[in-house]
């Protein structure tokens, strides 16, 4: 009796199932939170032509809904990082910033996005870097135009130089996340070492580490500080007088590109100079006058304190 009943049962099942695959297939399409849910999953993989895939797929879905902006802003990074659709990318960027403006965080991003496509060593255009960091020094954000000054002077671009020079220094007197502070304070060196604000390049000293046990030598005193002058002696001034944190210095040489750093150990070396020993002769050396030149023209003295 069992037996004869299991065709039927199997009819059943195969009729259940058949429903729930039509029903998938009729009324059970991905929604936009699902596609962007995966969308997310991919971005994190970053498997960059899948993330291209599911945005513009949202985007063919529903093209005004509530997940096009963000499908919008990953469709342009999915682009971006695509080997030789940079520049499609780059254009993608821009038409999210003219589409979704009230998107504020996204639009930040995107600047970013727009910078590094424009500014990067393969772009089509270099003309397209300055373009893109002159639109980012004029708008209204205060993070995008201080991104934008900060990448200026990575640019080489000198008739960029003073209008970054001035953005950086009035965000550096509003910033307080000290890491961002940093990262404009190395971009001000960059452009002109002599316009670190003082406040930065004469810091607080720590406070005073318990003494040494008795009996010890107390520890030597690690330097802090580099000040430099020179001396004009022509005209009767001072050229430069800057004191700079070590931190900073050992900073803005770790902050150049592989590039840049042997094209300036290069001619260092031509001249006898080795910038690690540089570093290594101020540990090892202490306080103290680290360097003293003096021509017909000038005196120049570097002292470590």
């Amino acid at each position: 009796m069992s037996s004869d009943r299991r065709p039927v049962r199997a009819a059943i099942l195969a009729t259940g199932l058949a429903g729930v695959l039509a029903f998938a297939t009729l009324g059970g399409a991905a929604t936009e939170e699902d596609l962007f849910r995966q969308v997310k999953v991919d971005v994190f993989d970053q498997d960059w032509p899948a993330v291209l895939s599911g945005c513009d797929e949202i985007l063919r879905q529903k093209p005004s809904g509530q997940a096009a902006a963000r499908a919008s802003f990953y469709r342009a990074r999915a682009l971006s990082k695509i080997p030789g659709r940079e520049a499609e990318g780059l254009d993608a960027f821009r038409k999210f910033v003219a589409a979704y403006p009230r998107e504020k965080v996204m639009v930040e991003e995107a600047w970013g996005g727009i910078f590094t496509a424009a500014c990067h060593p393969r772009a089509a255009s270099r003309a397209a870097c300055g373009v893109a960091l002159r639109e980012g020094l004029a708008d209204s954000s205060s993070y995008v135009s201080t991104l934008a000054a900060i990448r200026a002077a990575d640019s080489g671009d000198e008739a960029l130089r003073p209008r970054a020079l001035a953005t950086l220094k009035k965000a550096y007197a509003t910033q307080t996340e000290p890491e961002i502070k940093n990262e404009i304070l190395i971009a001000i060196l960059k452009i002109d070492p002599k316009q670190v604000p003082q406040a930065a390049a004469t810091p607080p000293p720590p406070p005073a580490a318990p003494g040494p046990p008795r009996g010890k030598p107390p520890a030597a005193k690690q330097p802090t500080l580099i000040k430099m002058t020179v001396y004009n002696k022509i005209e009767k001034r001072y050229e430069l007088k800057i004191n700079l944190p070590v931190a900073f210095a050992r900073m803005l040489v770790d902050s150049l590109d592989e590039e840049d750093l042997q094209d300036i150990s290069r001619e260092a070396e031509k001249k006898g100079i080795d910038l690690d020993d540089i570093f290594q002769a101020i540990e090892k050396n202490g306080a103290g006058k680290l360097l003293e030149v003096d021509s017909e023209d000038s005196h120049i003295e570097i002292v470590i304190e």
